[in-house]
C-alpha cells in the first residue's frame, strides 16, 4: 500500500511540473503578455523655416556689356596711291569742314602733269595747223582749184585734230585731279578718333588714314545672345550704366539689330541710341546695358529651398495638419536676385521649406520655427 501511494505522489509531481513549464513557455511566447524588449527609435522633429507660395509679378533682367560709339564716323583715305608726306591732325583734335588732314608726296604726280601738259600743247599746235590748212583749202576750192573730196578730207583731218586736243585736255585735268587728291580734307566737322596711317607710309587708294567722328548723337554697341534677340526687341525699358560716370543712368533705345549672327561668337550685333547723352559719356567707354524684360505673374522661391536627388531638383512641401513633409519635383526658370522662378511643380498656397531641406526625409515631422511668411503679389 505504501508503494502505491508513493508512486501516485511522484506521478502527480511530474504532472504539476509539466503544467508549470508549459505555462511558463506559453507566457514567454505571448507578445501581449509583457512589454517587448525591442526599443523603437523615432525620427527627431526637425525645426524648419517656411514660406507660403503666392503669385507675384516677376520679370527677367538681361545684362550685356557694351561700348560707346559715335553715331556717324568717317574713315578718310586718299583717292590715289602714294606715299604720305605729312599728317596734320592728332587724335582728339577737332576739325572743321574742308580742313586738311594729310598730304601725300607729289613727286610722282608732277612729272606726269608736265608730260600731259606737253601733250596738250602739241595737240593745240596741230589743231591750229589743221585749221589754217582748212581755211586755205576752202579758198582754193572756191576758186575751182581743188575738188570737193580734197575739201572733205581736210575737214575730217581738222575735226580729228580738234578731238585729239580735247582728249589731251581731259587727260591733263585727270592728272591735275590726282594732284588735288593728294591732299586729304574733311567734308564733315568732328573729332579725330584714330590715326590709321603715319607719315612715310605707302597707302593704296581708299585705305583708311584718319577717322573722324561727328559730334552729337552717341550709341552703344552690344552683342546679343541668340536666346535674347526676341527679348531685346520686346523690351519695354533699356538703360546703360558707365563705370566712369557713377550715379548716371543713360536711357537707350534699339536702333539697329543685325539679321545674322556672327560666325565666331554666334551673337547678333545691335546698336542702341542713347537718348540723353552728355559730355561725360565719351567714345570708347565700356558700359553695362540693363534690359528690363516684360513682367509676368509667376512663383519665386529662395535658392535655399532647393535640393537635388536622383538628378532631379525638388522642394519640400509641408502638410500643415500632420506637420510632415513630402518632396515635390519642380522645373526652374530664370534666376533672380531674390531667388529663382518656378515654372511648374508648385501652386499658390503651398508651404515650402526654405531652410534645412537637405536634412529632411519623406514623411518626417517638422516644427515651424515661425509662422510661414506669405510672399505678397507685387504689381508690375
Amino acid at each position: 500500500m505504501n508503494t502505491i501511494q508513493s508512486f501516485r505522489h511522484r506521478y502527480l509531481s511530474v504532472i504539476v511540473v509539466g503544467v508549470l513549464l508549459s505555462a511558463c513557455g506559453n507566457k514567454a511566447a505571448d507578445p501581449t503578455s509583457q512589454p517587448s524588449s525591442k526599443i523603437v527609435k523615432d525620427e527627431p522633429v526637425r525645426p524648419v523655416r517656411t514660406q507660403i507660395i503666392s503669385n507675384e509679378a516677376v520679370g527677367s533682367i538681361l545684362y550685356l556689356p557694351g561700348e560707346v560709339k559715335a553715331r556717324f564716323e568717317q574713315r578718310y583715305g586718299f583717292r590715289v596711291n602714294g606715299k604720305i608726306a605729312q599728317r596734320l591732325v592728332d587724335v582728339g583734335q577737332t576739325v572743321k569742314v574742308g580742313q586738311t588732314l594729310a598730304i601725300m608726296d607729289s613727286s610722282d604726280v608732277l612729272p606726269a602733269i608736265a608730260a600731259q601738259g606737253a601733250q596738250v600743247e602739241a595737240a593745240r599746235t596741230d589743231l591750229a595747223l589743221q585749221q589754217a590748212e582748212l581755211k586755205r583749202v576752202i579758198e582754193l576750192s572756191g576758186k575751182g582749184f581743188l575738188s570737193a573730196a580734197a575739201l572733205d578730207r581736210q575737214r575730217a583731218a581738222t575735226d580729228g585734230s580738234a578731238a585729239r586736243y580735247k582728249a589731251s585736255q581731259s587727260q591733263l585735268a585727270s592728272v591735275q585731279n590726282n594732284l588735288a587728291f593728294q591732299t586729304l580734307r574733311s567734308d564733315k566737322a568732328g573729332v579725330v578718333t584714330a590715326i590709321d596711317a603715319e607719315a612715310g607710309s605707302v597707302v593704296a587708294a581708299g585705305q583708311s588714314v584718319v577717322r573722324v567722328a561727328q559730334v552729337g548723337e552717341k550709341e552703344i554697341q552690344v552683342s546679343v545672345p541668340e536666346r535674347s534677340v526676341k527679348a531685346l526687341r520686346d523690351a519695354p525699358s533699356i538703360v546703360a550704366l558707365a563705370d566712369a560716370v557713377p550715379g548716371k543712368v543713360y536711357a537707350a533705345k534699339l536702333r539697329e539689330l543685325s539679321p545674322s549672327a556672327d560666325a565666331g561668337s554666334r551673337t547678333f550685333a545691335a546698336k542702341l541710341t542713347v537718348t540723353n547723352p552728355d559730355d561725360n559719356l565719351r567714345w570708347g567707354m565700356s558700359t553695362t546695358v540693363r534690359i528690363d524684360l516684360e513682367q509676368v505673374q509667376g512663383i519665386v522661391i529662395p535658392n535655399t529651398s532647393l535640393y537635388t536627388r536622383d538628378n532631379q531638383i525638388r522642394v519640400w512641401l509641408v502638410d500643415k495638419p500632420t506637420q510632415t513633409v513630402r518632396p515635390v519635383v519642380v522645373q526652374l526658370g530664370a534666376s533672380k536676385d531674390d531667388g529663382v522662378i518656378v515654372l511648374s511643380g508648385l501652386k499658390p498656397g503651398d508651404i515650402v521649406v526654405t531652410a534645412g531641406a537637405n536634412l529632411l526625409e519623406p514623411g518626417q515631422k517638422v516644427r515651424l520655427l515661425e509662422s510661414p511668411v506669405v510672399v505678397e503679389v507685387k504689381k508690375p
